[in-house]
């Protein structure tokens, strides 16, 4: 003979497993959101890390994570997209490189559903020798030599 327990923790495990699979098939507005890393030439930069976070008022924190393809876009949530709300996206630079005077890490973006937004990043080489081109110049972005040797 079963105990007492049994109907009522066997009914909890039903309603439970049929709470999740109502959670499943619910839709979440969704918007899709991309980072495009492009050197000081409009180049498009490969191999970014760029990382997705969403940190809510409980403490959890969200994370997604994708790479730069050689168009210099990383897609977060593929083709899904990700779920509306407030993002900051993060990128993690090969030694190389650098921000781009006037450039940021760390930039909050809001995506609502339908949504189609790309943050633009730019990127220079951190080599010696070069000086990265300033944004209020008035010529075309390029990389110059930082002496006039060869």
């Amino acid at each position: 003979m079963l105990p007492s327990r049994v109907p009522s923790v066997f009914s909890f495990l039903v309603l439970a497993l049929a709470t999740v699979a109502l959670a499943c098939g619910r839709k979440f507005p969704l918007g899709r959101l991309a980072a495009r890393v492009v050197d000081a030439n409009d180049h498009p930069v490969s191999g970014v890390a760029a990382d997705l976070y969403k940190v809510t008022p409980a403490g959890h924190v969200y994370w997604r994570a994708a790479r730069t393809s050689a168009n210099g876009i990383a897609i977060f949530g593929g083709s899904d997209g990700v779920i509306e709300g407030e993002y900051i996206v993060h990128l993690t630079l090969m030694p190389w490189h650098m921000f781009a005077p006037g450039e940021h890490n760390d930039q909050p973006v809001r995506i609502k559903a339908g949504d189609d937004t790309v943050l633009s990043f730019r990127v220079v080489p951190r080599l010696p020798g070069y000086s990265a081109p300033q944004p209020d110049s008035s010529q075309p972005r390029s990389l110059h030599p930082a002496s006039s040797h060869a």
